[in-house]
């Protein structure tokens, strides 16, 4: 029996409201439950998305050049990330690298099979849901202590993501989203977009509150109702400055080191205050909403809107060009690690030039395959002039230069590329303006970030990328079920799910002190044959330790932790010589590290090798073993 034409509406609508909510899903736990950077959450996070997308597979609509751009590049680059251990100076972090890589690919498989036949409205409406439960959160968590008591250490607004940057970044992005709502005349847009000013203002992530600046002027200027949105970017922008002008004042929100009787008392006035702004931005934009604007006065506001904005665009090229020497030694010069408090923001000083100075020169050494997939870290251990260690440049686009050579940084481009052309091809309606400039934000907010770490975000951008990408133009025909296809792909998606869950095993395996376990999960990993070597060395078996430890340098030749290890083996048993060169090869590829110590191992042995004593160390003791760190 034939069903009627509304049950099989019906049907088709669930069809293709179901994959797009298990999307939505999984891009709430990617923001909810991502772990920052950690192996943990990329595990079942990345493998359910990329079971999903398997499973989904023959969804996938016929593909234009977006998406065969965005989706080739993402797959050529994890073959190529993969490559690159082959020549890395840490295969254990390349794998991990090339990890990350595999399952950002999955999202944007995806988003291209899960949500691209859905509409733009639906999937803005879906993004303004997700970033109002994201911005929520990490307010409620400002405000009661016991939801994120890192707050009492560094007060830099960052969860639900770890991290403040990655959380501007999603209020940049939710910058056109917010403003698309409000366009509509719906106060909630309106109060989205208040929650997003609060936000990112409390992440003081410097580039994030120029780029939601940046956000917000290209939709005035891209969207017809320009009017609705200067009105609400004035609401929104003026009532979530004064809250923060409030929090300035509150040391238990936005002061470090503070204890956790002073934030629970200043977390409730806070709440208060931001509850306060809410209620006042929702009645101004409700009784805004109400007021009819005639057309000639429309002309008149944008006009003046546009004056006022080149006035204040010739005030700022003024004040950079007259402070420019100032910010440039200010970038270029550091100087110290910089604070985290709110001083933060009125300060041009930065790491960053000298991490990109680093990573350039290790780009110039290794120009074509570059030093493997996520081994900046060692490359900055190398380098650096200070005791600060990053595993990334900050820099995504410079970071697949410096580590997977030019062939990755051409791929990276394709990345963007595809996923830059598709979103734009759909920026003809509203919401896919909107939801253009997210996807344009993620890139350019990538120029001075580690983003690529981070599934928080990377994980959602993507999928939204790739449904974006292969949105197709008019209904698909729908595809005969094949067992094969889908069975390859689920195989494909097991294979990677088994290569993400082998280094978390590995260090699991390591806590509970098991080396040998956790060098049979992952064989690449320094950390578990040097443990393995201590168990050995302690056990008697000092071939066996020797050899192990042997074999961790011979997988990371640039490692210094690798080589202090080795040399403190031989410090143990006399091998004055071995142990000297092992220690110096240790500080010559860290200055920082556990050899750079006075009167340290590396002096010591080179005083028992050698008899020579350099002048820093002239006080140290004759005889005995300096204390371990």
């Amino acid at each position: 029996m034939l069903a009627s034409p509304p049950v099989r509406a019906a049907g088709q609508r669930v069809d293709e409201l179901a994959p797009a909510l298990l999307a939505a899903g999984l891009s709430a736990c990617a923001l909810f439950f991502g772990g920052g950077d950690s192996k943990a959450p990329l595990v079942w996070i990345g493998g359910l998305a990329l079971v999903a997308a398997a499973l989904l597979v023959l969804r996938l609509p016929p593909l234009g050049g977006p998406a065969l751009l965005l989706l080739g590049s993402l797959a050529g680059l994890a073959v190529w990330s993969g490559l690159t251990m082959l020549w890395s100076i840490s295969p254990d972090r390349t794998w991990q690298f090339t990890n990350r890589t595999v399952v950002y690919a999955g999202f944007a498989l995806l988003g291209a099979v899960a949500v691209a036949r859905i509409g733009s409205a639906a999937t803005a409406r879906a993004a303004a849901v997700l970033l109002a439960l994201v911005v929520g959160w990490a307010l409620l968590a400002k405000c009661v202590p016991a939801l994120f008591s890192d707050y009492g250490r560094v007060a830099r607004l960052r969860a639900p993501l770890d991290y403040w940057n990655e959380l501007a970044l999603l209020c940049d992005a939710g910058v056109p989203v917010a403003l698309w709502l409000a366009a509509r005349r719906r106060a909630a847009g309106v109060v989205l977009l208040y929650a997003l000013v609060v936000t990112v203002l409390l992440t003081y992530s410097r580039f994030g509150i120029a780029l939601a600046c940046v956000a917000a002027a290209a939709w005035v200027v891209l969207d017809r109702d320009r009017v609705e949105s200067l009105a609400a970017v004035a609401l929104g922008g003026i009532g979530g400055g004064a809250v923060f002008g409030v929090a300035l004042a509150l040391p238990g929100i936005t002061g470090d080191g503070e204890p956790r009787s002073v934030r629970a008392h200043d977390g409730w006035i806070f709440a208060l205050v931001v509850l306060a702004g809410a209620a006042a931005v929702y009645g101004a934009a409700r009784l805004a909403a109400s007021v009819e604007v005639p057309q000639a006065r429309r002309v008149r506001i944008e006009r003046v809107a546009g004056v006022t904005a080149l006035l204040l665009a010739c005030a700022g090229l003024a004040v950079s060009i007259v402070f420019a020497g100032r910010i440039w030694e200010d970038f270029t010069n550091p100087g110290s690690q910089l604070v985290n408090s709110a001083s933060h923001l009125g300060s041009a000083k930065s790491n960053r030039w000298e991490w990109w100075q680093e990573a350039w020169h290790a780009f110039t050494r290794h120009p074509a395959g570059g030093t493997g997939g996520g081994t900046f870290e060692l490359t900055n251990q190398m380098l650096r002039k200070a005791p600060v260690v990053v595993d990334e440049p900050h820099n995504v686009p410079l970071q697949f230069l410096t580590e997977t050579g030019i062939v990755g940084f051409l791929l990276y481009l394709g990345v963007a590329g595809g996923a830059l052309w598709g979103a734009w091809r759909t920026r003809r309606d509203a919401a896919g303006l909107a939801l253009a400039l997210a996807v344009s934000v993620f890139f350019a907010h990538a120029l001075v970030d580690k983003d690529w770490n981070y599934v928080a975000t990377c994980g959602p951008f993507f999928l939204l990328a790739g449904a974006l990408a292969a949105r197709p133009a008019t209904a698909p025909e729908p595809r005969a079920r094949r067992v094969l296809p889908v069975a390859a792909a689920v195989a494909v998606a097991l294979a990677a799910v088994y290569s993400l869950a082998s280094p978390w095993l590995s260090d699991r395996a390591l806590a509970r002190a098991d080396a040998e376990q956790a060098h049979a999960y992952n064989p690449l990993s320094v950390d578990a044959l040097t443990e393995w070597a201590a168990f050995e060395d302690a056990a008697g078996n000092l071939r066996h330790a020797n050899r192990l430890y042997s074999d961790a340098v011979g997988l990371e030749p640039e490692n210094a932790s690798a080589w202090y290890a080795l040399g403190s083996f031989y410090f143990e048993h006399e091998q004055w010589l071995l142990a000297y060169d092992a220690l110096n090869n240790s500080y010559t590829y860290d200055r920082y590290g556990l050899a750079a110590r006075p009167c340290g191992l590396l002096d010591q042995a080179r005083r028992k090798a050698h008899g020579f004593v350099p002048p820093s160390a002239s006080s140290c003791p004759r005889g005995g073993r300096p204390s371990s760190p």
